[in-house]
């Protein structure tokens, strides 16, 4: 499905109200928050791959250069495992590097200076990957991680949301449910049934509750006694 696609299977959950529901709104309030809602309830659904180039005597990556979405580090590969049947480089190099901490590779002597083949990485803040040890020749790591979605716009409505096929349908159900959520009170419990239905657990009994006395409560004149 693309983007056009999620927009009027949306508008036909609507009830075809494209007055109040136009394109715009539909993907600014609806397709692109949901996406990253799935995103966040079911991380596996967008994992990308990329590769990184690691120059000898250097040990940082910068995150926002070589992966701009990625929300979460699962994996670092020494090599090139872009694909499912990865070849070995002439160094022969195909492992895992293990995680590890500043503090923990901190108590070896003189251990910034230290060279030899990367065994290990870590995360400073959430935008340098730095590798240990520091490689003496130029090295290719293959970073795997859990992305955030690509937001739509008017410009790319023609292309696909990135993750599975199967999961496109959710997408604009959940977008559905959050274009409710603006409504009354009928289509606001509507909206949260779809949605405790999506997580599976009834973690919104209490806004349930509230929110359809808050919609039909009558305001009071300033001043009138409570």
């Amino acid at each position: 499905m693309t983007g056009h696609d999620l927009v009027q299977r949306i508008w036909v959950r609507l009830g075809e109200n494209t007055t109040f529901y136009p394109q715009a709104e539909v993907v600014r309030s609806g397709i692109n928050p949901a996406q990253r809602l799935l995103c966040l309830l079911k991380p596996e659904v967008l994992v990308q791959r990329v590769a990184a180039t690691v120059s000898a005597e250097q040990v940082f990556v910068d995150l926002r250069t070589v992966a701009p979405r990625c929300a979460r580090l699962d994996r670092v590969v020494l090599g090139d495992v872009m694909t499912d049947a990865p070849a070995r480089s002439a160094y022969g190099e195909l492992q895992d590097l293990l995680p590890t901490s500043l503090d923990k590779i901190a108590w070896q002597r003189d251990w910034f200076r230290q060279r030899g083949t990367p065994r290990y990485y870590y995360l400073h803040g959430r935008h340098w990957l730095i590798v240990y040890k520091r490689p003496q020749a130029e090295r290719t790591l293959t970073l795997i991680y859990r992305a955030i979605p690509t937001a739509f716009t008017d410009v790319n409505l023609g292309d696909s949301p990135a993750f599975a096929e199967a999961w496109h349908p959710l997408v604009a159900d959940l977008g559905t449910a959050l274009l409710l959520l603006k409504e009354g009170s009928t289509q606001v419990e509507k909206a949260l049934g779809m949605l405790k239905m999506f997580f599976g657990a009834d973690i919104l009994s209490g806004v349930a509750q509230e929110l359809p006395q808050q919609h039909s409560r009558p305001t009071q004149p300033v001043g009138a006694p409570a």
